[in-house]
């Protein structure tokens, strides 16, 4: 009898930890980003993956970007991302908000190159 109850309690143990591992997923942002971190439409990052999934292996220029923060404009610079699931920061978390064109780039310390 003790056997079966230690059986469940394993169970439902790892049915707990996977539930709560899930659940945060869902708060973390994902941004399609060129090959510099600016932020691109969602649609070529829709274009890549495809590309990817019928056998092609060459640069693409585009990819998602998980838990980075950004402007939220097209061309602003995505930073704290990381190109794989739950690796990145949190939504709403730290780090900068970069704006293309203006100023430095996060983390740099050096002048940017000014307008379009």
């Amino acid at each position: 009898m003790k056997r079966t109850s230690h059986i469940t309690l394993t169970l439902l143990a790892g049915m707990a930890v996977a539930f709560t591992t899930g659940c945060h997923r869902h708060n973390e942002r994902r941004d399609c980003v060129d090959d510099s971190s600016r932020l691109a439409g969602e649609q070529n990052c829709a274009n890549a993956e495809s590309l990817r999934h019928n056998g092609y292996v060459g640069p693409l220029g585009y990819h998602w970007a998980y838990g980075g923060s950004s402007g939220g404009h097209i061309g602003d610079v995505v930073v704290g991302g990381n190109p794989m699931p739950g690796m990145g920061h949190a939504a709403g978390g730290a780090g900068g908000v970069g704006r293309g064109g203006f100023g430095a780039t996060a983390g740099s310390g050096s002048g940017g190159s000014g307008g379009e």
